[in-house]
């Protein structure tokens, strides 16, 4: 039992840390944080962050980052192998949940041979993004990895970057490192889940989750963050909300106004996180967090 780990995956706003921790409670497990935003301390409210500092269940690598500070793939799974091989160590389960798929792909399939590439590629991208439109990237990566341009969708902007930034980086093509065999991190089986609902369901719940957030304070919450003056090209800078809800804060849009936008550009991240899931998890389990009681029975017949 003890030397299984689960992971746990699912678009936003589908109930994924409740559930892992009421599975937690039943097996006598320790959560892992795989959310790239909840890395960050400075917005627990805007990220739907739990708080970890009231459960009696251990979490790890949950809001410990500074906003300026980036984290690769690569450094992700080599800190989280220490904290399963301890979990393991103490007889527990870990239990990794969250929704970028990335850090899950690092787990069950190895870690992608590609080297770190210099941070100030990927903002020369981003601008040239800004100046010409994804339409032009794509064309660009087309010339220069036709390969690679077959297997990206022309709107899929993060993988477009991606690919460009990596030939910038190390003049090579994403294409030829896809042929290369990937380092294998984290060695422990693994039982698979990933959440799959309803999708009007899902934007249902991110619109209340919005709805929530602007109950709870998180308009003071950026303005604390705007206060820190970190670089537009800070990763927490990026975060949903952040710029509309400084766009409110400079008086340009209503509070209301805000709240939409915010809902809409997470209803289009919700879907390209079912996108990437359904095309990257095709053998995991599926599972609806409405029925977490059946589910939890069904994981303990796994391990």
């Amino acid at each position: 039992m003890t030397e299984k780990i689960i992971l746990l995956s699912g678009p936003t706003a589908t109930g994924k840390s409740s559930l892992a921790l009421k599975i937690a409670e039943t097996i006598d497990a320790e959560i892992i944080n795989a959310d790239s935003i909840q890395l960050y301390h400075d917005l627990s409210v805007l990220t739907a962050r739990p708080n970890t500092e009231k459960e009696k269940i251990k979490h790890h690598f949950y809001g410990f980052l500074n906003g300026d500070i980036s984290w690769s793939v690569g450094k992700w799974i080599n800190e989280v192998s220490k904290i399963i091989n301890d979990i393991i160590e103490r007889k527990k389960v870990p239990i990794v949940v969250g929704g970028t798929g990335f850090y899950f792909k690092a787990i069950t399939d190895g870690l992608s041979p590609i080297p770190e590439i210099d941070k100030s590629i990927r903002s020369e991208i981003e601008s040239e993004l800004e100046r010409n439109g994804l339409e032009k990237l794509y064309r660009k990566l087309n010339i220069i990895d036709a390969a690679a341009s077959e297997r990206i969708n022309p709107n899929d902007k993060q993988r477009i970057m991606r690919a460009l930034e990596v030939y910038e980086g190390t003049k090579k093509k994403i294409s030829d490192f896809w042929l290369m065999d990937r380092k294998k991190i984290i060695n422990q089986f693994s039982i698979n889940f990933k959440i799959d609902a309803d999708r009007d369901w899902i934007y249902k719940n991110c619109d209340l989750r919005v709805d929530n957030m602007f109950k709870n304070g998180v308009v003071e919450e950026v303005k604390d963050l705007l206060n820190k003056n970190y670089s537009a090209t800070s990763p927490i800078m990026k975060a949903i909300g952040v710029n509309e809800i400084k766009l409110f804060l400079n008086n340009d849009i209503s509070i209301d106004r805000a709240s939409e936008l915010i809902k809409f550009k997470t209803h289009h991240y919700a879907k390209r996180q079912i996108t990437w899931m359904n095309n990257q998890m095709i053998s995991w389990n599926s599972i609806n967090t409405q029925y977490s009681n059946k589910i939890i029975k069904e994981i303990i017949k796994k391990l």
